[in-house]
């Protein structure tokens, strides 16, 4: 029996490299996505309970108390929730705010959810290692027919620092705040500042266009 003993030519030996090379592509890609994949699972569980509070307050109070309106009187994420009371208007409020510090020499901002409900409670929830968006959007729709209407507020929440699965050209929406709530719309005061006067998306706060 005849061995061969050329050994591997030139093109064979290109060709295994080329192979070798685009498996370990392939390899690189996978644990980087298993990476990204296992950060967005922490921050969502860091988030999760102040998450699940702020929206349980905040619709506690949609869900207990008459609502009249929704307005934004100013350029920064800040929501106003009116109130019918005994007494007159009563309002709730919702609104972000940042601390900036330096940690290590680099300077880092936490991004803070406020909210100041219907019984003069004041709630403030951090969102650890998570960059709010300070631009929000209110979507109302109403039906006219049986005089209802429903609107849904999405503040996104994107991972910090940047993250290619959870940021502003890719969010994932699990991880955002979002405040649901329909009643009647009889109980609406129509006024000029009143976001809920017609059907549609409004962005709200700090929004680029």
């Amino acid at each position: 029996m005849r061995l061969n003993k050329k050994g591997m030519s030139l093109m064979e030996l290109l060709v295994s490299i080329i192979l070798i090379g685009i498996v370990l592509v392939f390899l690189l890609q996978l644990l980087l996505d298993l990476r990204n994949e296992t950060d967005n699972n922490n921050f969502a569980y860091n988030n999760q309970l102040n998450r699940a509070e702020a929206i349980y307050t905040i619709e506690n109070d949609l869900n207990t108390y008459t609502l009249t309106g929704i307005s934004n009187n100013s350029d920064d994420l800040s929501v106003t929730f009116d109130y019918m009371s005994a007494n007159g208007t009563v309002q709730a409020k919702l609104f972000t705010s940042t601390k900036k510090e330096l940690i290590n020499g680099i300077e880092t901002t936490t991004y803070y959810l406020n909210y100041h409900s219907y019984n003069n409670e004041d709630y403030s929830w951090e969102m650890k290692g998570a960059t709010l968006d300070e631009c929000a959007i209110l979507t109302y729709d109403v039906d006219n027919v049986a005089n209802e209407y429903y609107f849904k507020l999405n503040i996104y929440v994107y991972n910090n620092p940047y993250h290619e699965r959870n940021n502003e050209l890719r969010n994932n929406a699990v991880d955002d705040i979002e405040i649901s709530y329909s009643s009647s719309t009889e109980n609406l005061i129509m006024s000029s500042n009143n976001l809920l006067n017609n059907n549609g998306n409004k962005k709200i706060g700090k929004c680029t266009n």
